[in-house]
């Protein structure tokens, strides 16, 4: 056999070969096409964090998502249209069938971060 192989072996239990030229060379470029803009900084968080920054402060003219916790405990999200940095909400016009859709995922959202929240809070027991 002869080879490093991973723990589990393979895969699907058979041997695998890994392409270790290909590997150093993905690993080599990465920090590259992070500082051109094409990694973490354009998606996730940091790019939900840049985007919003750079409409607040009048950059560009854009329609950003932003979520927040409502009163009600739901955390939903509310588009804005940023013009010259001034954010007006854009109300999303639902149908019954849409409204319905969005009141079981919010519920089904809901009943999941108290199960988690319960957890955090050292309970074992939802």
């Amino acid at each position: 056999m002869g080879g490093p192989r991973g723990a589990g072996g393979g895969v699907g239990g058979l041997p695998a070969a890994i392409p270790l030229r290909n590997v150093h060379e993905e690993l080599t470029a990465r920090p590259r096409r992070i500082n051109e803009g094409l990694g973490r900084a354009r998606s996730g968080p940091a790019g939900a964090v840049l985007a919003a920054l750079t409409a607040a402060l009048g950059l560009v003219d854009t329609v950003v998502e932003l979520s927040v916790v409502n009163p009600d405990g739901s955390c939903l999200g509310t588009p804005l249209r940023f013009t010259a940095g001034r954010p007006t909400v854009i109300p999303a016009g639902l149908d019954p069938v849409e409204t319905s859709l969005l009141a079981d995922a919010d519920r089904k959202t809901r009943t999941a971060y108290q199960k988690i929240q319960h957890c955090v809070e050292g309970d074992t027991a939802p």
